[in-house]
């Protein structure tokens, strides 16, 4: 499509400006367009890291940053990494945010919690493994 008013044609936001190597398949938030790892269960994520590449220049002095981040509920399955205090979880689990940027399975009612989405990998997680999921909004539930 040729008009001036054509969105790009997907949900992957390219940022060059954070050093995020270490925050594959975690969830981040936004402040004044920098991404930051979410560290609360409740205050909804808005993107996920796919991938993080940080690159040294020939002469060693200027380092550049090259992160995709998922925004969710906007892309296809993508893979996020399973909380290592969360239970293993199953094709259809629901899953929610966990403190430390990734996700876990999904704890039910009772409990202030954000879920963001459904696990889609027909092997399903065990904790510290990187594993599909279908995201949608964060939904605050409780």
């Amino acid at each position: 499509m040729s008009t001036s008013l054509a969105a790009k044609g997907n949900a992957i936001y390219r940022d060059t400006t954070t050093d995020l190597t270490a925050a594959i398949g975690k969830l981040v938030t936004f402040s004044a367009g920098v991404p930051a790892v979410n560290t609360s269960a409740t205050v909804p994520a808005v993107g996920l890291v796919l991938d993080a590449r940080k690159k040294t220049s020939l002469n060693g002095t200027t380092i550049y940053y090259d992160n995709q981040i998922a925004i969710l509920g906007r892309t296809p399955p993508v893979r996020a990494l399973l909380s290592s205090s969360s239970a293993a979880i199953y094709f259809g689990d629901s899953v929610q945010q966990a403190t430390d940027g990734t996700v876990t399975k999904d704890l039910g009612g009772g409990n202030n919690r954000v879920v963001i989405g459904i696990c889609t990998d027909e092997n399903g997680a065990q904790p510290g493994d990187l594993f599909e999921i279908c995201t949608f909004d964060g939904d605050y539930r409780t």
